[in-house]
């Protein structure tokens, strides 16, 4: 495209949910580019891990880390800080989440509704809140990937689209209410994709 990309010497970025999906992808992609990766996933013996650790540079560490466990968030925590030392981290990619099983509401059983919200809503905001200091330390990016299912009610995705539509509102609208973007504290995005390919 032409387009010049910003220097990656010495930036480091945190991705949530990489043991697949986009967040795999995106974690190969920002090593290729040079970046040092810190890559959450939910097994960090299953396939996906593996594959990060086989496949890519010596950049990319690969951390245990279910989101839905804050005493997961907080050891990946103190490893980040640990290896990143002086340095803070360039970006917080908050990428795990789960849309949950498309049937009617009325059979789904609470487990599953508390499972969603501990995923896309507590986890993320969970995950938020620990690494907000190395994100302080560097003006890093918080960027929250979420999908349509947080911008509209579809009657079959009665799990997730409540849990994530919460979690565009206090971690979008509240933290640039709070001003943390507007004083150049962090800088906030958010990317929302989905999985329907639409044709004519």
């Amino acid at each position: 495209s032409g387009q010049e990309l910003l220097p990656v010497d010495q930036k480091a970025v945190l991705v949530t949910g990489g043991d697949c999906g986009l967040g795999h992808a995106l974690c190969k992609y920002l090593d290729e580019l040079g970046f040092t990766v810190f890559a959450g996933v939910l097994n960090e013996n299953g396939p996906g891990a593996e594959e990060l650790q086989r496949t890519c540079s010596p950049r990319l560490s690969v951390l245990q880390m279910d989101i839905t466990k804050p005493v997961q968030i907080k050891d990946a925590y103190s490893k980040v800080a640990a290896m990143l030392q002086d340095r803070g981290l360039w970006a917080v990619i908050n990428n795990a989440g789960v849309l949950g099983f498309p049937t009617d509401g009325e059979l789904l059983l609470m487990t599953d509704y508390k499972q969603c919200m501990a995923v896309n809503f507590f986890g993320t905001v969970e995950v938020t809140k620990t690494f907000l200091p190395l994100l302080r330390k560097s003006k890093g990016r918080l960027v929250n990937v979420s999908s349509m299912g947080g911008e509209s009610a579809f009657s079959h995705m009665v799990m997730g689209c409540p849990s994530q539509d919460m979690a565009h509102g206090i971690l979008c609208g509240r933290t640039k209410m709070q001003g943390m973007q507007r004083h150049g504290w962090v800088r906030i995005s958010q990317i929302v994709y989905t999985l329907l390919i639409l044709t004519q």
